[in-house]
């Protein structure tokens, strides 16, 4: 069972990511922690018919086999599902920054977005679903509410991007704006009343802080919206509330520049964001005490004129107007300084030469006048001003200063600053490609792969759909790593069953191992090695060799980079970074699928999946790749290992549909595409403990059930004698001998219900469905015309005609009743 969960009290944006979280994990259980925050008291009543929230209390832990954590990380604040940490794997998606003690993830992701919706959004989009309007009206007003209408420092454009997609699925964005709206209660407008009299401004390394306080009995909500209103109001590039509510003092804190407020609110036990933190103190005094006193420890270094200035600056010497006219238009430049040299060194400047001003003097008739006469004003500032100095002066100077120092009597011009300057973005310092990898992967992958980083000193790298998926923002439930010769695979698998506790197996033949991590972590090790193809298609000899050759039997160019855990150097020799950023699937030589066909069907999954393409030169290798004279060589047990892999994915049917399209599906398994409705209608219910090796199955007997030779085909594929039975049955339709109990929660019990409606009772459905002993009751005799009545009241409750047992039963009475099956007497 797989469930869905936030945190208590739950926001738009918990509550859109877990709406959102639940179309990307079909049959997921959405539990509710806690109440609900806000507005969302009022809302959820009315919602209540069309959002599936179950309760914590009722949903049996002990059956949960996996957890999709959302804008949350902690476990403190997931209720009852805290015993799971550690257990069953855990997939995190959050917007807020890392901290110690986070669930160890083993997928998700986590980065500093405005919403966690944003995290999610390009997920649906990949899939290609398709949102109801009031999940699209839910997921915008998360995205709303946690960017403050798009207005917040830490707003995005990965914000705007889903903004902009939930729109275009119907979010009813008027409607978002009715919800999200702060309604400021009358207790809250008195707590709003005593901040803006207590208010003052404390200021620490040219760094403005608001500092309120306020008391109130009882519970106040919507206190957060309080913290804009104020910075708001005062010119403040911070502001700390003190909110002292009956036995609890809450410190809410915001910052729109320089100060992480999440990192600084820590140091007494609270978190968030590093523009919007909260934590619950006691000791009041102190706590704010302290606060105040490391303010400037928790401060990003103030931008000074030297670092943000445009560098050179062009000059002019004394000219006519229309000369210096002409070089302001020839540079596009608005401004020029007008300067001139000085016989001990520097410049004397004169002013700034301005294009308005210049063309009013034209066009009174003065081009060839000196432009000395018609020069603007001109501040020259140190390079070490702050830059929260500068805004007065660039109203005094027309929007311009520049930037110098003193030598001698004159000036030596650094620079120019403008107001443009003001409101442009400052490039941000990129951390390098290894950190960034580092960093993207799920919170267990990074501690697994830091811990191996500290034990070992060179010879592991983190390669293949690890360093794709980190690179991609995406990541799973496993990773694989590679050991080069010197370092011993059971080595290392022992070090991390002991570190984080787990199992191993071992294949010392194959120089592999598979480390199972407690928390639900898959770590797979293997030798650096290569790959000799004796002939097309046949299992490789491999033997021992460097990173580099094992790399070099790869798939796809995205799959063949390797991250040095050592060094975090990212290795790419075949240019996989450039084909992530055109989004190309490009094998890595001209006879790769030859050498194995198999890799073509691992294309188009990740193509799915992904949302990927083939490249020019992956068509190209298809034909030959294709060839009867090879194919008959490709080893079917890695062909059959493919398909089933391929059927574990959600996107399967796009990639069948994609072997297809590229005419493969045929030649490497004799398949043809089966429609696609059927395998829509296999569903589950969330409540079903139903593992995905019987869902992989109930699609593979699926599939051959719609070939025109399903037996031979099943017999090609190497199917085992229990699912040759299963599939027998499907043929024959032996109903009452499938129906046994013993069959348990075989795949044939989904693919009844695909196929036939009148099993729908078996899974999703728990209401009971008329049967041929149903019939026998009624005084039917055994026979074709049971057969025939389950068949017509099958046609009815296809139609809709017949929605309960009774009205089956009812049916089947008239039908029994019409003369045409008469009750024997």
């Amino acid at each position: 069972m797989r469930v869905v969960v936030a945190h208590e009290n739950l926001d738009f944006d918990a509550l859109g990511s877990m709406v959102l979280a639940g179309r990307l994990f079909p049959g997921s259980i959405l539990a509710l922690i806690g109440g609900l925050e806000g507005p969302l008291k009022e809302i959820a009543p009315l919602l209540e018919d069309r959002l599936d929230l179950v309760p914590a209390a009722d949903v049996p832990v002990a059956k949960v086999t996996e957890v999709i954590l959302v804008d949350n990380a902690r476990p403190e604040r997931i209720g009852p599902f805290k015993g799971l940490v550690g257990r069953v794997p855990f997939l995190v998606y959050d917007h807020h920054p890392r901290a110690p003690g986070d669930v160890p993830a083993v997928g998700g992701r986590v980065a500093p977005v405005g919403a966690t919706v944003s995290l999610l959004v390009p997920l649906i989009r990949e899939r290609g679903l398709v949102l109801t309007p009031l999940e699209a009206t839910l997921a915008y007003a998360g995205i709303w509410e946690d960017t403050g209408g798009f207005s917040f420092p830490s707003t995005t454009p990965q914000d705007l991007e889903a903004a902009h997609f939930l729109a275009q699925q119907g979010a009813e964005i008027p409607r978002v704006r009715e919800w999200v709206r702060p309604q400021l209660g009358e207790e809250a407008r008195e707590v709003l009343k005593s901040l803006i009299r207590t208010a003052k401004v404390v200021e620490r390394q040219g760094f403005r802080l608001l500092l309120a306080r306020a008391q109130e009995e009882g519970y106040v909500p919507a206190l957060a919206p309080l913290a804009h209103t104020l910075l708001d109001l005062h010119e403040a590039q911070g502001v700390l509330l003190v909110l002292r509510l009956s036995r609890e003092v809450l410190l809410i804190a915001r910052s729109r520049e320089r100060l992480d407020v999440g990192r600084w609110l820590s140091q007494v036990g609270g978190g968030g964001h590093p523009r919007a933190a909260f934590a619950r103190v006691r000791g009041v005094r102190n706590a704010v005490k302290r606060l105040l006193e490391s303010l400037p420890q928790y401060l990003e270094p103030e931008p000074t004129l030297g670092e943000v200035m445009t560098s050179p600056v062009e000059t002019l010497r004394p000219t006519t107007v229309r000369e210096a006219l002409r070089v302001l238009e020839d540079r596009g430049y608005g401004a020029m300084p007008v300067v001139e040299p000085l016989e001990r060194g520097g410049l004397r400047v004169l002013g700034l030469a301005r294009r308005r001003d210049l063309r009013k003097a034209e066009r009174l008739g003065l081009a060839e006048h000196p432009v000395e006469g018609f020069l603007a004003r001109a501040l020259v500032l140190p390079p070490k001003t702050p830059l929260s100095q500068v805004e007065p002066h660039l109203k005094a100077g027309g929007g311009r200063v520049l930037v110098g120092e003193r030598l001698g009597e004159g000036i030596r011009l650094l620079g120019i600053f403008t107001r443009t300057d003001l409101y442009r973005k400052r490039p941000s310092l990129e951390k390098p490609l290894g950190e960034r990898i580092l960093e993207a992967l799920p919170e267990g992958a990074r501690r697994v792969v830091l811990a191996l980083r500290e034990a070992f000193p060179q010879g592991i790298y983190l390669v293949g759909g690890a360093v794709r998926d980190a690179l991609l923002d995406r990541s799973g439930p496993d990773i694989d790593l590679v050991l080069e010769p010197g370092v011993r695979v059971g080595e290392v698998a022992r070090f991390l069953v002991e570190r984080f506790g787990g199992s191993f197996g071992l294949h010392y033949a194959f120089g592999t191992a598979r480390v199972h991590i407690s928390f639900g972590l898959t770590v797979d090790l293997a030798e650096s090695r290569e790959e000799v193809y004796p002939y097309p298609g046949a299992l490789p000899q491999v033997r021992p060799a460097p990173i580099a050759k094992d790399l070099e039997r790869r798939d796809y160019a995205v799959n063949a980079m390797a991250l040095s855990l050592a060094t975090l150097e990212l290795l790419d020799p075949y240019g996989g970074l450039e084909d992530l950023r055109n989004r190309l699937l490009r094998p890595l030589h001209p006879l790769s699928f030859v050498e194995d066909p198999s890799r073509i069907v691992r294309g188009a999954r990740l193509a799915a999946r992904l949302a990927f393409r083939f490249s020019e030169e992956a068509l190209k290798a298809l034909p030959p790749a294709l060839l009867p004279e090879v194919l008959e060589g490709a080893s079917r047990s890695r062909l059959r290992d493919e398909l089933l892999l391929t059927l574990e994915e959600d996107a399967f049917l796009e990639a069948l549909s994609l072997l297809e399209e590229l005419g493969a599906f045929g030649p490497l398994y004799g398949l043809k595409l089966p429609p696609k409705e059927p395998f829509l209608r296999l569903r589950w219910g969330p409540l079903e403990e139903v593992s995905g090796r019987v869902r992989v199955e109930a699609r593979l007997l699926l599939l051959l059930y719609f070939q025109e030779n399903p037996w031979e085909r099943a017999l090609a594929l190497g199917l085992p004698k229990r699912l040759q039975e299963a599939l027998a049955l499907l043929l024959k339709g032996s109903w009452e001998e499938a129906d046994k109990e013993a069959l348990g929660k075989e795949p044939l019990r989904g693919v009844f219900l695909a196929l036939f409606p009148e099993k729908e009772g078996w899974l999703t459905e728990k209401r009971r469905v008329l049967m041929g002993r149903d019939l026998l009751q009624l005084g039917l005799k055994p026979g074709p015309r049971v057969g025939e009545i389950l068949r017509q009241v099958a046609e009815a409750r296809a139609r809709g005609e017949v929605r309960t047992f009774e009205e089956e039963l009812a049916l089947a009475r008239r039908l029994i009743g019409d003369g045409s099956f008469p009750v024997p007497q």
